[in-house]
């Protein structure tokens, strides 16, 4: 496979450094983490998007594409409010309570499986473990509340958290409430996600925020906030040594 042209390795390497020194920025062994779910623990992005896809494959490819570039800037919000933007946004069609429960409870089971069976996102378990006595960690997700902590515990990871919390609250109070509640001073916390859901909520509070941008087909951060493609070493840029390596 070729190299690259002189232009593409410096400016592959320019990125990396960009990346790192974004990253640098963000505080050292942050009092507390708050992780999305989905995308940032877990890599089911693509189970959701593939059952909004299967419940409108019937329609129009124009409005097919309109839910992908929908879900790809909305990730961190819950279906409900997404299944109503699409009925009535979309499709331009009246919708009724009873429409969004009954897609919703569809969505639920071609889902609720698939994500306790899905892979993690690479490095995720490594900072659960690193960061696990070291720092506090909260879910914040736009999952259902019930759902979520049935897939957290089947998944065995809610050793890992202190709290877990699913729709229908949103991302913005979740993050205040924590704050308040625990004490957190926003500086010293750091926001994890994939989305500008998460990104929104974590600015408005002062919090630092991570973003996860998986295959380049994610949110588009604003310039000048910290991305990485998965969490691989973000254990390690964080401060969070990995208590089984030994000092030379």
């Amino acid at each position: 496979m070729p190299a690259g042209t002189p232009s593409e390795v410096r400016g592959a390497t320019a990125g990396a450094r960009d990346r790192r020194a974004s990253i640098a920025s963000l505080p050292r062994r942050p009092d507390a983490l708050l992780l999305d779910f989905d995308g940032v623990i877990v890599d089911s992005i693509p189970v959701k998007l593939g059952a909004y896809l299967r419940l409108y494959e019937n329609e129009r490819p124009e409005h097919l594409q309109a839910i992908r570039d929908h879900q790809r800037s909305h990730g961190g919000v819950t279906r409900r409010i997404k299944f109503r933007y699409f009925e009535s946004e979309v499709f331009r069609r009246a919708v009724t309570d009873a429409d969004i429960e009954r897609l919703s409870d569809a969505f639920t089971r071609l889902v609720h499986e698939a994500v306790i069976a899905c892979p993690m996102i690479p490095g995720a378990l490594d900072l659960l473990r690193r960061a696990h006595g070291r720092a506090s960690m909260h879910v914040v997700s736009g999952t259902p509340q019930e759902e979520l902590v049935d897939i957290v515990g089947r998944r065995r990871l809610a050793a890992f958290f202190e709290s877990v919390h699913g729709a229908p609250a949103g991302k913005r109070d979740t993050f205040e409430r924590i704050l308040r509640e625990r004490g957190y001073r926003p500086e010293r916390v750091l926001a994890i996600g994939d989305a500008l859901t998460e990104y929104d909520a974590a600015a408005s509070l002062g919090i630092p925020f991570l973003g996860v941008v998986a295959g380049g087909d994610g949110a588009t951060f604003p310039p000048g906030v910290a991305t990485v493609p998965t969490l691989e070493g973000v254990a390690d840029a964080l401060g969070f040594e990995d208590p089984g390596r030994r000092a030379d």
